[in-house]
């Protein structure tokens, strides 16, 4: 989940500094303080696995007693939904990491929020920012 988040923040800083024109000014989140202080994202990230750990035991308890052939079609079934429930909470991380950059970036007038462990120097720390910014 890590490297989608990191990816999507490049692409979205890419795309804000494109569409920014060529201001020289760029802000650096730290997104491992990000994920780890943000309420939003530990909030989000505790629903998904306890969804996924309730969706473990609901598919246990559906394939006892069921022979191979119908254990691997249930399996299957609970695949999709375990990969449709970590879907959904990785869309709604980025649809808020995404508007609070944005929005920061805008704030700040910022040509570009680029990740600080890619940056070897310079950028305005943006992290507390965007932490209160991500609902």
């Amino acid at each position: 989940m890590k490297k989608i988040i990191a990816g999507l923040l490049v692409a979205s800083a890419m795309f804000t500094f494109g569409c920014g024109g060529r201001n020289a000014e760029f802000g650096v989140v730290d997104l491992h303080k990000v994920q780890t202080e943000a309420t939003f994202f530990k909030t989000t990230v505790e629903n998904a696995n306890q969804q996924m750990a309730d969706l473990n035991k609901e598919a246990m308890s559906a394939m006892e007693g069921k022979s191979e052939e119908e254990a691997k079609k249930l399996l299957t079934e609970y695949q999709a939904k375990a990969q449709l429930i970590q879907s959904e909470a990785d869309n709604k991380l980025k649809a808020s990491l995404d508007a609070a950059l944005n929005q920061v970036a805008k704030e700040k007038g910022l040509g570009a929020i680029l990740i600080k462990d890619a940056v070897p120097q310079g950028g305005t720390d943006v992290t507390a920012e965007v932490i209160a910014k991500i609902q």
